[in-house]
């Protein structure tokens, strides 16, 4: 559109926006009109509104060369490729992950010593990479997803075909950590992933395997379905909801095929077109609606960048060409719009849950999820501890999470870890410190400036309580005893007492209904409080800060039972527990934490199996537990803690 100034001075003729992002082109001078119109057309470059890019790194060029080139998309766009800085090495063959902060490129073959190397950019700042880390060992012609929080890679060569799939979490640097197998080895996969599953499909031979992962729970990968061509070299994206998977070479054919998946669902991949030439080695990356597929081989190496809007289907369109034609970048390209991208925590009411093992697999977790606990809805994954373990205790402040000791999924490696999170920042946990002895299944509670863990099993069921000062990095200190030697026991606090439910005694399956507190900002051996109706073990508890809830366990008094049953205290008032209702369903090994008004309680086993059940009541009246979501995987024997618990 253009317009004539008044005077005639100044006829601008001003060209169309590049788009409604910060650093989106809209040179010339512009009328208030012009401003409004091109608003409205959603093109005007709008501040904060920063643009969803892609980047394809290394491969190997025409000449038969590694290179070392990280290049620029903006996806919601179309143009060439334009510079956005170097790897560490040239490289080719190389996987690529990321959040929307940081592009993440791990393993690959090319300069000497590269091939474990991890190395991430920040997408905010063009320039070279960085080291993160290392992968278990090197490898190359791997793949490579994530989410928000974790980046996940499978498969490769590493002298032979490996099944290996290790992780990271991506706002720390460090080297990987064993997730679990594919469910076969193989090379020259693709990858792609929601915020809750990652997906791996095809590779030599070729394969037309799809197999999946929860992201947030390491194991072994499950059987999806099958590709609609079995294929190696391909390369893939996704949506929050779809995966695509495109090219590839099969019986020593190029293919131009692109099929889709439906991330959510297991089952055979769909046709969903082709892109503008067949060719494999090729790389994609993808913001929430776009797909770009880049470079690769027809015979000749290619610098094309073809696109597709994956909530459709039909071909692929021209998009613009890499900076150099190259193939061999195989997964080599992330995205500052992967789908991972999720809800920020920064509600004043969150719960965290931290470690656990899944299923009846005996893995120990190391990842740690949280869920809005004013609302109700699945989780979603935050982090992961310092180290996997299981029948460990948390507790923390309005700013921290703290867990301490637990084991191993075998329970033949007991530990004294104390780990924190900032629970404003996802990421992986810090170290903190040690507890005063190795400890299977504390419990822990806590005001907002101490927190307490209070009996377990070392080599015997122990009475001690060990304290810390949350804000504060160090060993544990004596705090004084239980009334008696007890482990699985459930605390719960105030802002001033701290109270203590249940637990075994050993030996003989002994188990007690005791109710016991200690003042947590001084220190002295607890004191009677009164009684639970029965006698459990592996129970939770949560409160307010007046009211006390103690959920669910296990007793061998008479026999072996099972209970569903919640029962409430007033803190305040020594005396024994008093019906509240039931959970929905009889549990035990699960954990509770709470806001001021509602209490969850989380995970566990019933006599279905393994739960990932979230489930809530309100603390101030009784009533029975209403489901609230789910956890990411079904996990027991974990911790948790809140920002907004009865003891802050």
């Amino acid at each position: 559109m253009s317009e004539r100034w008044p005077g005639g001075y100044i006829k601008p003729i001003p060209p169309t926006p590049a788009g409604p992002f910060q650093d989106g082109a809209a040179s010339g001078v512009w009328t208030m009109d012009q401003v409004a119109y091109w608003t409205k057309q959603g093109l005007w470059p709008t501040a904060g509104n920063v643009a969803q890019f892609g980047l394809f790194g290394g491969g190997q060029n025409s000449g038969g060369s590694e290179v070392n080139i990280i290049d620029r998309v903006v996806i919601a766009s179309t143009g060439d490729a334009t510079d956005f800085g170097d790897l560490l090495f040239t490289i080719r063959e190389s996987s690529a992950c990321g959040s929307d902060v940081r592009g993440i490129f791990g393993g690959g073959i090319g300069a000497a010593g590269s091939g474990n190397v991890i190395q991430y950019v920040t997408f905010a700042s063009a320039g070279n990479s960085t080291d993160f880390g290392d992968l278990l060992n090197a490898r190359n012609q791997l793949a490579a997803c994530s989410n928000y929080v974790r980046g996940i890679f499978g498969g490769g060569n590493s002298l032979t075909s490996d099944n290996v799939i290790q992780y990271i979490t991506i706002a720390s640097t460090g080297n990987s950590i064993d997730f679990g197998d594919l469910s076969a080895g193989r090379l020259e996969p693709a990858a792609c992933s929601s915020s809750t599953r990652g997906v791996f499909g095809g590779g030599r031979n070729p394969t037309n395997v799809i197999d999946y992962v929860t992201i947030a729970s390491s194991g072994n990968a499950t059987d999806f379905g099958d590709l609609t061509v079995a294929r190696q070299a391909l390369a893939s994206s996704s949506s929050d909801t779809r995966g695509l998977f495109g090219g590839g070479i099969a019986s020593s054919t190029n293919q131009n095929v692109i099929d889709y998946i439906t991330i959510a669902s297991v089952g055979n991949a769909t046709d969903f077109g082709d892109l503008t030439a067949a060719r494999s080695e090729l790389a994609s990356c993808a913001s929430s609606t776009r797909s770009l597929f880049a470079g690769g081989t027809t015979g000749s190496v290619s610098n094309v960048i073809d696109y597709v809007t994956i909530a459709s289907t039909g071909n692929a369109t021209d998009f613009g060409d890499l900076t150099v034609a190259r193939k061999g970048l195989a997964t080599a390209a992330c995205s500052s719009a992967a789908s991972a991208v999720q809800p920020t925590p920064t509600s004043s009411a969150m719960a965290f849950f931290g470690g656990g093992v899944a299923g009846a697999s005996n893995i120990a977790q190391t990842s740690v999820e949280y869920v809005n606990i004013d609302t109700t809805g699945n989780s979603y994954l935050f982090g992961d501890l310092t180290l996997a373990r299981k029948a460990l205790a948390g507790c923390g402040s309005s700013t921290r999470g703290v867990f301490g000791g637990g084991s191993n999924g075998q329970e033949t490696v007991l530990y004294n870890v104390i780990d924190y999170i900032t629970l404003s920042t996802f990421g992986k946990g810090t170290d903190f410190g040690d507890l005063s002895a190795t400890n299977l299944y504390p419990s822990s509670c806590s005001s907002n400036t101490r927190g307490l863990f209070c009996g377990g099993y070392v080599s015997a069921y122990v009475n001690t309580i060990n304290y810390i000062t949350i804000a504060s990095a160090g060993n544990a200190t004596d705090f004084g005893d239980l009334l008696g030697v007890a482990g699985y026991t459930a605390a719960c606090s105030s802002s001033t007492v701290g109270v203590i439910g249940g637990g075994f005694t050993g030996p003989g399956l002994a188990t007690q209904n005791v109710i016991q507190y200690v003042t947590i900002a001084s220190t002295g051996n607890a004191t009677d409080f009164g009684d639970l109706s029965n006698k459990p073990y592996r129970l939770a508890a949560c409160s307010s800060s007046t009211r006390g809830l103690f959920m669910g366990g296990l007793t061998f008094d008479p026999s072996v039972t099972r209970f569903n049953v919640i029962e409430y205290i007033t803190i305040a008032s020594a005396g024994n527990a008093t019906d509240f209702g039931d959970l929905t369903s009889v549990c035990l090994s699960l954990t509770a934490t709470s806001s001021t008004t509602r209490g969850l309680a989380a995970g566990g086993s019933d006599a279905s199996g393994v739960l990932n059940v979230i489930q809530y009541v309100t603390i101030a009246s009784t009533g029975n537990a209403t489901d609230f979501g789910d956890l990411a995987s079904v996990i027991n024997e974990l911790a948790s803690t809140s920002n907004c618990h009865g003891g802050l």
